[in-house]
C-alpha cells in the first residue's frame, strides 16, 4: 500500500471511530427501567421567560411534614393558602382551630420572607345532625341568589380576613359545574368581593374546576383565577393519573378565555384502587409506605405519574397511581409550553 493510500484508509477509520463515538453521545438517552414507560418530558428553555412561582395549600387535618415540605419548595414560593374556613349550621363562616394555630405559628416568618397568606374559604357546611355537606350548591344559592345576601357574605369574609391579619382571600366554591344560573350569581358576588378587597388592601384568588364551560361564563375582572388541573382519574373512575398532557392542554384552552392572571393548580398524591371496588386517596408518603410494606416498586407512566400494584394481606389486588414533585415538574413543563409559570400545589402534608 502506497503512502497516500495508507493515509486515506487511516483517515477513514478515524472518521468512522469519531462518528460512532459521537453517535453514542447524540442519540444516547436514559433507558426506562424494566416495565417503565418513557415520559415525553418537554425540553426546558435555558433561559425561562420568567421564574416559576408556587402557591401552597396546607390543610388543617394534615399538617404533619408541612414545614419541611415548605422549605423544600421555598425558592419559588409566592403564596401560602390556609385551608380552610367553612360554614356552621347557621351559615356563618368559621375557621377551624388547627388552621388558626398553624397560621399564627408561621405567619410572621412567612410574611418576613415576602410570602402572602391567604384564607381559603370552601362551600362545606356543618349540619345539625353533626354531618358535613360537602361542596354544597344549596348553600351557594342561599348565599348568592340575592344581592343583599351576597354583599353581606362578601363583607363578612373581608372583615374576617382583616381581623385575622390575612393578606388575601382564596374562594374555593366548587360543584357549580355547568349551572349557568349559579355561575351568574357567583360572578356577581366575585365582582363585588374583588371591589371590597381592593378597598381594604386585600388580594383575591378564585379557584375553579376544569369541568366548566369557560366560554359561557361572564368572568369578573380583577382576581387571580386558579384552575384545578387534577382528578382526571380519581374516586369517580377506574385507575389512572390525576393529569396528563391532553388534559392540561384542554385546561389551558379553557383558561385562555379568562381575563387577568391565571395559575394552574396541580395535585400530588393519588389513589389506591382495590379489586374489591374500594377507592382510597393516598399521599406521596402513604404510597411510598405501601411499596415498602408490600415489597413492590413503581413504574413511570407516559403521563408522568407513577404506578404500582400489590396484593394486600386479605388477598385483594390493588393498583395505585400517584404523583410526586418529579411528576408535578413534568406537568409544569407541559404548561410552560403555553407560557404558564404560576402554579398552585394541592397539597402539603404527609
Amino acid at each position: 500500500m502506497d503512502t497516500q493510500t495508507w493515509k486515506r484508509a487511516a483517515g477513514a477509520m478515524c472518521i468512522v471511530f469519531l462518528l460512532t463515538g459521537c453517535g453514542l453521545q447524540i442519540t444516547g438517552k436514559k433507558q426506562p427501567m424494566p416495565g417503565e414507560a418513557e415520559v415525553n418530558v418537554p425540553a426546558k428553555p435555558q433561559e425561562p421567560v420568567r421564574e416559576i412561582s408556587y402557591t401552597l395549600w396546607n390543610a388543617y387535618w394534615n399538617l404533619e411534614g408541612v414545614e419541611a415540605q415548605t422549605e423544600e419548595l421555598a425558592e419559588h414560593v409566592k403564596n401560602i393558602n390556609f385551608f380552610a374556613a367553612y360554614f356552621d349550621e347557621n351559615g356563618k363562616v368559621f375557621i377551624p382551630q388547627a388552621t388558626t394555630d398553624f397560621y399564627y405559628a408561621h405567619r410572621d416568618n412567612y410574611k418576613e420572607r415576602g410570602w402572602e397568606c391567604y384564607l381559603t374559604v370552601v362551600n362545606d357546611q356543618k349540619m345539625p345532625d353533626g354531618s358535613t355537606s360537602l361542596k354544597s350548591t344549596q348553600l351557594l344559592y342561599r348565599l348568592l341568589e340575592e344581592e343583599a345576601s351576597y354583599k353581606a357574605h362578601a363583607d363578612s369574609l373581608v372583615a374576617l380576613a382583616r381581623e385575622e391579619g390575612y393578606d388575601g382571600i382564596d374562594i374555593d366554591y366548587e360543584n357549580i359545574r355547568k349551572d349557568m344560573t349559579l355561575w351568574e350569581y357567583f360572578m356577581e358576588f366575585i365582582g363585588y368581593l374583588y371591589g371590597r378587597c381592593q378597598e381594604e388592601g386585600l388580594r383575591l384568588r378564585v379557584t375553579v374546576e376544569t369541568n366548566i364551560e369557560a366560554d359561557k361564563i361572564a368572568w369578573a375582572e380583577g382576581p387571580t383565577y386558579s384552575v384545578m388541573c387534577y382528578n382526571l382519574f380519581g374516586s369517580h373512575s377506574g385507575p389512572g393519573p390525576k393529569a396528563d398532557k391532553e388534559f392540561l392542554e384542554a385546561a389551558m384552552g379553557k383558561m385562555s378565555r379568562v381575563p387577568g392572571n391565571v395559575d394552574y393548580a396541580l395535585a400530588n398524591g393519588g389513589f389506591d384502587w382495590g379489586q374489591d371496588g374500594s377507592v382510597a386517596s393516598v399521599t406521596v408518603k402513604q404510597a411510598e409506605n405501601l411499596m415498602e410494606e408490600y415489597g413492590t416498586a413503581y413504574e413511570i407512566d407516559a403521563s408522568g405519574a407513577k404506578r404500582f400494584a400489590y396484593e394486600d394481606t386479605d388477598g385483594v389486588s390493588h393498583e395505585v397511581w400517584y404523583g410526586d414533585q418529579g411528576t408535578l415538574e413534568v406537568w409544569m413543563g407541559w404548561l410552560q409550553e403555553g407560557d404558564n409559570w404560576d402554579y398552585s400545589i394541592w397539597r402539603l402534608g404527609e
